[in-house]
């Protein structure tokens, strides 16, 4: 079995690259396309966001919930820093969620709903960069004494089942990216604002 810590950057990496592919397929490199290819292709990349970003907070979640239960009162500024992670969090489930229902209401509406969902897209590639800027990780100190094997493990929350479903999300990524936008050919580094 893959090493969790492992997987989990993985995964991140993956959404990273599929992030940035999108957000070009946003930009002049969807724009060459038929309407009918750059529905698919976002489709295929809101698919893969909507599907990473929901196993994210799960895994952010749980990490919050073990670090709240171990963490020592002293630790003055990792409990702060746990209640503004607690706050991102909703934060970000509720950008989740308004980007998941312009997925949808572009699957429903095929390429006559292409403008208003670039302008969500749009939208929503800007405030997640600015919800998720870079940072180092506050709790790592923490999570490198706290969590044993099996924490990791459950935060992971890797399997066959998961493996498969990430691995056809990226592909169908990748049919559909248009030239200049595989999400392979992007770094897993975040993008700075």
């Amino acid at each position: 079995m893959t090493e969790p810590r492992a997987a989990i950057g993985f995964e991140r990496r993956r959404q990273i690259q599929v992030r940035k592919a999108f957000e070009a397929g946003l930009g002049r490199a969807g724009k060459r396309l038929p309407d009918f290819e750059r529905a698919e292709f976002y489709l295929a990349c809101g698919d893969y966001l909507v599907w990473s970003l929901d196993r994210l907070h799960d895994q952010d979640q749980l990490i919050h919930d073990l670090l709240g239960e171990r963490l020592p009162e002293r630790e003055r500024e990792a409990l702060k820093a746990l209640a503004t992670l607690r706050r991102r969090q909703g934060e970000s489930r509720a950008l989740v969620g308004r980007f998941r229902a312009a997925v949808e209401r572009l699957r429903r509406e095929g390429r006559r709903g292409l403008k208003v969902f670039e302008a969500a897209a749009k939208r929503f590639t800007r405030q997640f960069r600015e919800l998720m800027a870079p940072r180092r990780n506050p709790f790592e100190p923490h999570t490198d004494h706290l969590f044993d094997r099996a924490d990791w493990l459950a935060i992971a929350w890797v399997d066959p089942s998961s493996q498969d479903t990430e691995r056809t999300l990226f592909a169908a990524v990748s049919i559909y990216a248009p030239d200049g936008t595989d999400p392979e050919q992007f770094t897993a580094e975040h993008q700075s604002r």
